[in-house]
């Protein structure tokens, strides 16, 4: 009570200060050489919060932002940006984080007008909302904290090599709602760069390390229990270019990457290197020419390494151990005039994959239209067809299409495209993948004051060879305006196959050799509707529901998820015054995890101003 009693006062005091307080001056100098700046908002309200969690409670609380900015001497010498937030919430401000978000964003640059700049920077945040990304649909949400660091340096010596370096350190915990233990992850990431030219050519090299460890708790591990994984990769490599006549260029890199995951269900280590070398000129202003020469000697090591970058745990691949590729191609683009592109190809790959020779040729050409007037008042389209032979035979022709419609019927506003593309898998050469996109909108002024909207679209993708790969999603929108209000809806379902990380699923379809214990089969559907209004001037007021759920289903687990969410707020601005008031509801259950569903209830309302402290 006394702690009540005193946050009471205080906020008495603030509406003092909300009604007297007068422009502070432009910008402050303490001595000689150190300026700063600083605004924000500063606010006292009420709030409370009921649910299944915990107890219910209620409480006179303060809330508010800034921003810090400055330099000392001048800013290329030392300046500096602190903005620190507290008590911001998706009731009292303009973030729409669900929790009582608190924390600060700090950074500073030292020299940067010199050979020898740096910098560093700093974040914190408690309370912080997320999703665990559920593809195509509304995740679950998730609360948790973190904090980041990173300092750099550079030495730019002219006529001398230049020389960057950085290091980030950070580490997060999250937990999602309706489900027991924490996602905790800590990722360290050095950099170091260089260029120089010398003679022509221009030099680049690059040194990386990175480091990733994960505790994730047992409702999303493929093992059926709490887990806890380490990954480190190191990768550097070196490129040089040349410039060539005929407004050509000439480059050739080399790439190597060693990597080291382990888990308590699969492990792997290797190294992959990449040689490259690419060749282009401009013969005239229409024709551009262009031809590359790559080379791999670790196929599996690479399609391991693009999991672990998309955010991937470790996976077991089949045919995982010797492998190589060398491929040559080569590309001409002509311009046709009035809008047209001709595009032709051919290429070749030999790879050794899985203990087979795979060999591959492709052949072909695309014809394009890149429009600043649309053909016939409404189309753009580019369509062309690719010839695949390999060792085995010729398989066929693979098709890339796109074609878009924009009309104005009346008062109908209309748009439609759609477009297609199947490509043989470049990493795996026994896969072809393809891909399907489409949608339409349209709109419509009814009167001067109201319109309608309404748009859909839809995706599928996958691998050719397997069916039971092919991800779809659908997503329909449609808003109706009429003054100062408006009624929005929105849809969305997805289904497909996909793997499951620590942050959500990863989208789209897995790639070819992956085993099917690492795979989720994935179904969900949400919806929403939403309604906003501005009955008096200044004033807005917002309504939202969702409504989401999903089905889950692995080789050890299945889990049917659900999440609702109602939220609320109304604002209502008096010069540099802001009146707000809020509301909140979250019931999210995840029954893998064991434990009932959780609810949990939010509402707050107070006053803030924005403050030009000086």
């Amino acid at each position: 009570m006394h702690g009540q009693t005193k946050v009471l006062k205080i906020g008495w005091l603030l509406l003092a200060l909300l009604a007297w307080v007068r422009p502070g001056v432009a910008q402050i100098e303490v001595g000689d050489d150190l300026k700063m700046n600083l605004n924000g908002t500063l606010g006292f309200g009420y709030g409370g919060s009921f649910g299944t969690v915990g107890q219910s409670s209620h409480s006179l609380n303060l809330n508010g932002n800034g921003t810090l900015t400055g330099s000392y001497y001048n800013p290329g010498f030392l300046s500096f940006n602190v903005q620190p937030f507290y008590n911001r919430n998706q009731n009292n401000a303009d973030s729409q984080s669900i929790f009582d978000e608190s924390g600060v964003i700090s950074s500073v640059n030292i020299f940067s007008g010199s050979h020898f700049p740096g910098f560093a920077s700093y974040s914190k945040n408690f309370n912080s909302s997320g999703e665990f990304g559920i593809p195509g649909v509304s995740g679950l949400t998730t609360q948790g904290s973190g904090q980041s660091y990173t300092i750099g340096w550079s030495a730019l010596v002219p006529d001398l090599p230049t020389l960057s370096a950085s290091y980030t350190s950070s580490g997060n915990s999250s937990s999602v709602l309706g489900a027991e233990g924490d996602i905790r992850s800590t990722t360290r990431l050095f950099n170091l760069n260089s260029t120089y030219r010398v003679v022509g050519f221009d030099l680049a090299g690059f040194f990386t390390h990175q480091s990733l460890d994960l505790n994730t708790p047992a409702f999303i591990a493929i093992d059926n229990s709490a887990t806890e994984s380490s990954s480190s990769s190191d990768t550097y490599g070196i490129l040089a270019s040349h410039r060539l006549p005929l407004s050509g260029n000439f480059s050739a890199s080399f790439n190597r990457a060693t990597f080291d995951n382990g888990s308590g269900f699969a492990s792997s280590n290797g190294t992959t290197n990449t040689s490259d070398a690419t060749v282009s000129i401009n013969p005239t202003s229409r024709l551009n020419l262009f031809g590359e020469v790559r080379y791999t000697d670790n196929l599996a090591g690479a399609l391991q390494q693009s999991l672990v970058n998309g955010g991937g745990t470790p996976v077991v691949i089949l045919g995982g151990g010797e492998s190589h590729s060398f491929g040559t191609s080569a590309f001409a683009n002509y311009s046709l005039g009035r809008g047209f592109m001709l595009r032709g190809r051919v290429s070749h790959q030999s790879q050794y994959f899985n203990g087979r020779n795979l060999d591959l040729t492709q052949y072909g050409g695309t014809v394009s239209y890149n429009y600043s007037r649309p053909l016939f008042g409404l189309l753009y389209f580019s369509f062309g067809m690719v010839d695949n032979a390999q060792e085995i035979g010729n398989t066929g022709l693979s098709f890339v299409g796109n074609v878009g419609m924009q009309r104005k019927f009346g008062r109908w506003e209309t748009s439609a495209d759609f477009s297609y593309a199947q490509n043989v898998q470049t990493l795996v050469l026994t896969y072809t993948t393809n891909s399907i996109n489409y949608g339409t909108s349209i709109r419509r002024r009814i009167s001067p004051n109201t319109f309608f909207s309404s748009s859909y679209r839809a995706a599928q993708s996958g691998l050719l060879q397997d069916q039971s790969s092919t991800s779809h999603s659908n997503f329909v929108s449609s808003t109706l305006g009429w003054q100062r209000y408006t009624l929005t809806g929105n849809y969305s379902k997805s289904n497909g196959q996909t793997i499951l990380t620590p942050s959500g699923f990863l989208n789209p379809a897995p790639l070819p050799g992956v085993t099917g214990d690492e795979l989720v089969l994935f179904n969900g559907r949400s919806y929403s509707i939403g309604v906003g209004a501005s009955p008096l001037r200044r004033m807005a007021l917002t309504i939202n529901y969702t409504n989401a759920t999903s089905d889950t289903i692995s080789s050890v687990r299945s889990s049917f998820n659900e999440t609702e969410r109602y939220y609320s707020r109304l604002d209502y601005n008096l010069r540099k015054v802001v009146l707000r008031a809020g509301f909140t509801r979250i019931h999210q259950g995840i029954s893998a995890s064991g434990v009932p569903p959780t609810t949990a209830n939010s509402y707050f309302f107070g006053i803030s101003r924005w403050f030009n402290v000086f």
